[in-house]
């Protein structure tokens, strides 16, 4: 992950010093061997990875070229608004998706089972970025007394701060809860065929008890691994919502970090955002063992 982040920063068009400095002061060959120079870039690529990753190891990401600050302090700074806007999506796909994956299961070939399978297929098929315009501009027009750009900051308001992310999360997770639903009702139809399904109802254990205790329990198995990509897909999905309303996350970092050719500050970004997904990963694998301790 490292040597990729470092190799494709170092692909995109255009110079740093140029933004550093200037255009006038970049064609000048010796003002601007200085400026790499100070900056370690006239170093042989394999020579900057090397410094820069053995850093890293030590928690030292370097310092941003334009903005002259420890890249670990950005990070930081803009790191809970991507971490809140993540958790807060995966929630409500989940608090969403699941219910609605087991009803539509359970309903089987009636009308609710296929108008939620319709909603998820919408779902999917809208893309993030259209959703998020179309929610600005319906909140724009119909619900103007409803401030959705407004300075987030968690330590001086914390639950007004987790407000204003609602309408994000809420656009982030269509997709994720469309699938969460679709998952989990296949799941579900699955396990309902099983044998001991038939065994719990000959005993005459109630429908919902059988579904939820008996049914939804082995069904989560594949949801819950499912939910561990969509969680990687969100953090991805993140950069877009981020950039349509304004959110000083990861994703605004990175943005701003690649149009400037900052490239500490986006290796750093890509590092982090990578370990974000390798960690869901192992939760995903450790929750495992709740649900079926033989694992």
């Amino acid at each position: 992950m490292s040597i990729v982040s470092f190799s494709l920063v170092h692909l995109i068009p255009g110079d740093v010093v140029t933004v550093i400095a200037g255009a006038e002061i970049a064609s000048d060959s010796e003002e601007a061997e200085n400026i790499r120079r100070s900056l370690n870039l006239d170093k042989p690529l394999p020579e900057q990875y090397l410094a820069w990753v053995s850093g890293v190891a030590r928690g030292d990401f370097g310092r941003s070229l334009v903005r002259n600050v420890p890249v670990s302090d950005e990070i930081l700074a803009h790191l809970p608004v991507t971490l809140a806007l993540t958790l807060m999506s995966l929630l409500i796909s989940v608090v969403i998706g699941i219910p609605a994956g087991v009803l539509a299961a359970a309903r089987k070939g009636r009308s609710s089972d296929f108008a939620l399978r319709i909603a998820s297929l919408a779902g999917m098929a809208v893309p993030t970025f259209v959703a998020g315009v179309m929610a600005v501009l319906i909140f724009s027009l119909f619900f103007p007394y409803v401030q959705l750009f407004r300075t987030i900051d968690f330590r001086s308001d914390f639950f007004g701060s987790l407000g204003l992310l609602l309408v994000p999360s809420v656009v982030l997770s269509l997709s994720a809860a469309a699938t969460i639903m679709r998952y989990t009702r296949g799941a579900m139809l699955e396990v309902m065929r099983e044998p001991y399904m038939g065994t719990a109802r000959a005993k005459g254990a109630g429908r919902m008890r059988i579904l939820i205790k008996h049914g939804l329990r082995t069904a989560l198995m594949p949801v819950v691994t499912a939910s561990g990509l969509i969680a990687a897909q969100l953090i991805s999905g993140v950069v877009v919502v981020e950039q349509i309303f304004g959110l000083p996350g990861l994703g605004q970092l990175m943005l701003s970090a690649i149009s400037s050719r900052d490239y500490t500050l986006v290796q750093g970004t890509v590092i982090v955002v990578g370990a974000m997904v390798v960690l869901i990963n192992l939760a995903v694998d450790l929750t495992y063992h709740f649900l079926d301790p033989r694992i």
